[in-house]
């Protein structure tokens, strides 16, 4: 029998609640066209998770290293790649410890999944970006990926799902509540699960809702000029009337520039 409160608060539950090849052939791409080739100084993965993007991309020949203060999700991360003979550094620590831990420089950053926004508050959120320009050599990119918080706003109830995946032999459907208080957003997820009869799991976090003008506002004072906004990893142009995310991209500036 399996413990199941203990599952869904697991690294394991996270990792197989994504349908990983949908979601890799949507990221993937777009991070290999905006980072360009292979660099000498390599990605940041800010907020890597269980490490799937980090493996893809060393396994297509960059120097990875991956950022997460999930000590299980990363233990999973340094399995995937050994079994894949890939080579990613991963680092335990949150963003803030960037000049600490992996001070750089990098080619690029990324920070995809929504994580940024799991900062919590604009302050962590605006240490976050601060840090990974830091950690950017001039010229080198940013590439965030967050929810679209203003439409969602407009949403009430707001929910999202549901999500259906199969693990073990079990069906998991899984929908997900967001409740707004000002920028504080209050995530429910609600799980269902058939173990002879339906029974149901529910666990909850919050987020900082992250604007699109607040992004605009952190970027250039740490020296990033913002090149594209998409609203999807098809490449569509970001509109707040209608996008599910928002997808900003930068690059940080050459002083004299």
């Amino acid at each position: 029998m399996t413990d199941f409160d203990g599952f869904f608060h697991s690294a394991a539950w996270y990792d197989a609640s994504i349908d990983w090849s949908a979601r890799l052939a949507r990221e993937i791409p777009l991070l290999r066209e905006i980072f360009g080739p292979p660099g000498e100084l390599g990605l940041l993965d800010a907020g890597c998770g269980t490490g799937r993007q980090t493996v893809e991309l060393a396994r297509l020949g960059y120097r990875m290293t991956g950022l997460d203060m999930d000590q299980g999700m990363l233990a999973l991360g340094r399995e995937r790649a050994h079994r894949s003979g890939a080579a990613v550094d991963y680092v335990t620590g949150a963003y803030d410890e960037l000049p600490n831990l992996a001070p750089g420089p990098f080619d690029g950053i990324y920070c995809v999944g929504n994580a940024l926004a799991a900062c919590a508050s604009a302050d962590a959120a605006l240490r976050a970006v601060n840090c990974f320009a830091a950690a950017l050599r001039p010229g080198g990119r940013l590439f965030v990926q967050i929810l679209n918080f203003p439409l969602m706003q407009k949403e009430t109830p707001c929910i999202r799902g549901p999500r259906v995946v199969v693990h073990s032999g079990v069906e998991y459907i899984s929908t997900r509540l967001f409740r707004f208080t000002g920028n504080t957003v209050e995530v429910t997820n609600v799980t269902h699960y058939k173990q002879g009869r339906w029974h149901h799991h529910a666990a909850g976090g919050y987020l900082y809702a992250i604007s699109p003008d607040e992004m605009d506002a952190w970027c250039a004072p740490a020296g990033l000029g913002i090149d594209q906004r998409l609203g999807a990893y098809d490449r569509t142009p970001f509109d707040p009337e209608s996008s599910i995310d928002l997808i900003v991209i930068a690059t940080k500036q050459i002083q004299g520039f």
